[in-house]
Order: structure tokens, then C-alpha cells, then sequence
């Protein structure tokens, strides 16, 4: 009888867990994420191949991720990218390699679902930049989009 209810407590608990873990993060604008995470490296390492295709033109991409409880990121999925190649290899790499810590507001560690547009070989002047990270703009990410 004992055993019956101690495995009925632990099938319990595992089910609440899960369910909270298989919960769909809040889904934050990325002008938006600084108010729930923010990003801890000083720089982001990327595995970049010897050869590879458009990676020495200007370009972007625009990546979603998730931020999980622990500061790491999953779900990663590049969105866009300009001009196509290997640049979204590459952006895919460095967002798996960003880590976060929580703000006071988000003490609780909620998973968040956002997006970032990384910027590659951009062009020194302004209006040419804009103009290379305006293509990879994205209005809005929803959960589904993962």
C-alpha cells in the first residue's frame, strides 16, 4: 500500500514537471528581452567553415531562439537570411553559443521565445548598413514559427 502511494506521489510530481517544462515560453519582441534576460558574453564564439558559400559578402540573419531556465538557448531556427548561404550556419552556431542570466523582474527564470538579427561584413557607412539589416527585419516571431 505504501509503495502504491509513494509511486502514485513521484508519477505525480513528474507529470506536474513535465507540464510545466512542455509549457510554450512567452513569446518577447526582441526590443523587449533585455526586460526579462540579458546577455552575458562579451563576444560569441561561431563555428565558421573553411570554405563556404556568400560568407565574405555583407549580409544577416535573423535567428529565433529560446531561452531557457538555465540561461542557455534552444529552438534555435534562422528565420531569414541575406544573401542565401552559409551565413545561417554560422548565426545558428553563435546564437547555441549565447548565454543569458535573469533580470530582478524575471527572478522566476521564465522561458522566453524571441529573435535576434546578427550582422556579417556589414558596409562602413550607416545608410549602407541599414540597408543590409533591413532585409533581415521581422515584425513578428510567434511560437508556432519555431
Amino acid at each position: 500500500m505504501l509503495r502504491q502511494i509513494v509511486a502514485s506521489f513521484v508519477l505525480g510530481c513528474s507529470s506536474i514537471a513535465f507540464a510545466q517544462s512542455a509549457a510554450p515560453p512567452r513569446v518577447v519582441v526582441p526590443d523587449k528581452l533585455a526586460g526579462s534576460w540579458v546577455l552575458i558574453n562579451s563576444s560569441v564564439e561561431a563555428d565558421v567553415p573553411n570554405i563556404a558559400k556568400n560568407i565574405s559578402m555583407p549580409g544577416c540573419a535573423a535567428v529565433s531562439f529560446v531561452v531557457e531556465s538555465d540561461g542557455s538557448t534552444s529552438t534555435i531556427k534562422v528565420q531569414r537570411v541575406v544573401p542565401p548561404g552559409d551565413l545561417a550556419k554560422i548565426a545558428q552556431s553563435m546564437a547555441k553559443n549565447m548565454r543569458f542570466e535573469p533580470t530582478v523582474s524575471n527572478a522566476g527564470r521564465s522561458r522566453v521565445f524571441s529573435w535576434l538579427i546578427f550582422p556579417f561584413n556589414l558596409p562602413q557607412d550607416a545608410a549602407g548598413r541599414t540597408a543590409v539589416m533591413q532585409q533581415c527585419q521581422i515584425d513578428k516571431v510567434s511560437w508556432n514559427d519555431r
